[in-house]
């Protein structure tokens, strides 16, 4: 079983990315959201991805993750009857994972029917089955529910944890990457993962650190 892989980027397409360990290339999955961070990286820059292995009787899949919030959550969705891999990471493309925790809170069906391949019946398994989840993966959820309050310091300290974690993956230095998370939550802290992550590695590429 494969856990984790350190290598060069080859090539990023809209679902998965090909890194290049020691010459052989791995086929790797991805949520668009994780390739999008791809995407704006230099070809040939060495990261790393958290992985998960599936093992079915005719293939051999990996899915790569930047964070491990991320890897939680998407092995948390495989639990619902229904939700395959793919569709996790469909879920986890459509729904950042702010998003994904205060639908199943508010048990909002209609955010999940939203997405492609995902009915009725699939939105309420969700809902219903993992609506514990968020708590029990360490959200507070009476903290949650204000989080664009400004002084709700939980969870922009778990937001920052988890793109520091994130941005340490793809390579880039502790020191560098805590400076830029400071400068971007000092100035909106209400601001989402995917967003930090996202003007982290902006303002990264800026500075060419």
């Amino acid at each position: 079983m494969i856990g984790k892989l350190t290598g060069k980027i080859d090539k990023v397409y809209d679902d998965h990315c090909i890194i290049d360990v020691g010459g052989v290339g791995y086929i790797v999955f991805l949520s668009q959201k994780t390739a999008q961070s791809l995407r704006q990286l230099e070809i040939s820059k060495t990261i790393s991805l958290i992985i998960e292995t599936k093992v079915k009787e005719d293939a051999f899949e990996l899915y790569g993750f930047v964070s491990e919030i991320e890897k939680i959550w998407f092995i948390e969705l495989l639990k619902v009857q229904g939700v395959g891999a793919k569709m996790a990471q469909k879920i986890l493309s459509a729904l950042n994972i702010d998003e994904l925790a205060k639908a199943l809170i508010a048990n909002d069906q209609k955010t999940f029917s939203k997405i492609s391949g995902i009915g009725p019946k699939l939105a309420s398994r969700l809902t219903t089955e993992l609506k514990n989840s968020p708590q029990k993966l360490g959200i507070d959820v009476a903290n949650f529910e204000i989080s664009n309050d400004k002084n709700n310091n939980f969870i922009s300290s778990q937001i920052a944890q988890d793109a520091l974690s994130a941005l340490e993956n793809l390579g880039y230095k502790k020191h560098d990457c805590l400076k830029i998370i400071d400068y971007i939550l000092s100035d909106n802290q209400a601001v989402t993962l995917e967003n930090l992550i996202t003007s982290s590695l902006r303002e990264l590429a800026k500075k060419k650190v």
